[in-house]
């Protein structure tokens, strides 16, 4: 798909009777309608992909023979195909056909290998994703230039967390039960059915995702968030301000928040609370975050470079309904 959107000429070859693979037996029964992927095979074909099926590498098909007739060559054999990978002289690891981790590329010149024959692969979304890897980096071998993967974006974990950060957890979602799309799975679900089953959301991830400015400085300077390992600080939630949650643990102690908050002249505002390494962000006197923040809440979470400061759900809904309402009916 991806090397004949960039104008490849693209030939696939499978030992099967039809195209599609592993995705026609190794799918769970029921996950992957036999429609939907005869579509997206036909819609392959369409953008002129040519399968010849019934073709197996050996006998008269030889990876000599293929590396001859095209200028590169993409290997996706499978778990099963690593027995053959020796004898067809490619260097094999422990856990499979050796590769450059950026390029792709074998042993052999012009040959390339991906997805299980690789690694082995559990999930089928993971293989989806390496066979997109390894087309861009095909893609920018036979247009000359250096090949390079996809940067990865800088994901701080938060890893294990206990039975009492759950209980905080628990305490923003919507208690009702999970939502099964009434049509079946296949069907997926109706719009409310969507919005009842994300008010479920326990947003473990980060509110900030996207515009964290930590994030961006972190991919930029090629920062590693395992390089100095330490205690992780205990997840707290404060929900006492009505548009605002407070998260300490994403706090980085810019100071900027307190800063504002000085400059709005609140009554209490943000302060540094305590010394060394035990130092956090909070409210003088042991107040709670919506009287500490009583004018500069939205200026604060503006600025906030990490997401300790976001709003909550319900104050974003009701700002994107005043955004939508204000606009021009003619798309002004």
């Amino acid at each position: 798909h991806d090397l004949r959107l960039n104008g490849h000429r693209v030939t696939v070859m499978d030992r099967r009777d039809e195209p599609g693979g592993s995705l026609w037996t190794e799918v769970e029964a029921g996950h992957l309608p036999s429609g939907t992927l005869a579509a997206e095979i036909d819609r392959l074909r369409r953008l002129g992909v040519e399968f010849r099926m019934g073709t197996a590498l050996g006998g008269e098909m030889s990876l000599g023979g293929l590396t001859s007739d095209h200028d590169a060559v993409l290997l996706a054999l499978g778990e099963n195909g690593k027995t053959q990978a020796k004898d067809l002289g490619l260097t094999l690891v422990p856990t499979g056909v050796k590769t450059d981790a950026t390029t792709c590329l074998t042993n052999l010149a012009r040959v390339f290998a991906a997805g299980s024959l690789v690694k082995s692969m559990r999930q089928v979304v993971r293989a989806m994703a390496e066979g997109r890897s390894a087309a861009r980096a095909v893609n920018q071998f036979l247009a000359g230039q250096v090949v390079q993967r996809l940067p990865k974006l800088f994901s701080s974990i938060m890893g294990k967390v206990s039975p009492e950060e759950v209980g905080k957890f628990m305490v923003g979602p919507s208690p009702v039960a999970r939502t099964v799309p009434a049509g079946g799975a296949n069907t997926g679900f109706t719009p409310a059915e969507a919005r009842g089953e994300s008010s479920r959301c326990l947003h473990c991830d980060c509110r900030s995702e996207g515009h964290c400015a930590l994030q961006r400085y972190a991919e930029i300077y090629h920062v590693d968030p395992n390089r100095f390992r330490g205690e992780r600080r205990p997840f707290e939630q404060h929900l006492e301000h009505g548009d605002i949650i407070f998260e300490p643990g994403k706090c980085i102690l810019c100071g900027i928040c307190v800063q504002l908050a000085e400059q709005a002249r609140e009554p209490l505002g943000l302060a540094f609370i305590g010394r060394g390494f035990d130092v956090k962000i909070g409210v003088p006197f042991s107040r709670k975050i919506d009287e500490g923040l009583q004018k500069v809440g939205r200026e604060c979470v503006e600025a906030c470079p990490t997401g300790a400061l976001a709003f909550k759900e319900d104050y974003v809904r009701q700002m994107q309904g005043f955004s939508s309402e204000g606009r021009c009916g003619r798309g002004g």
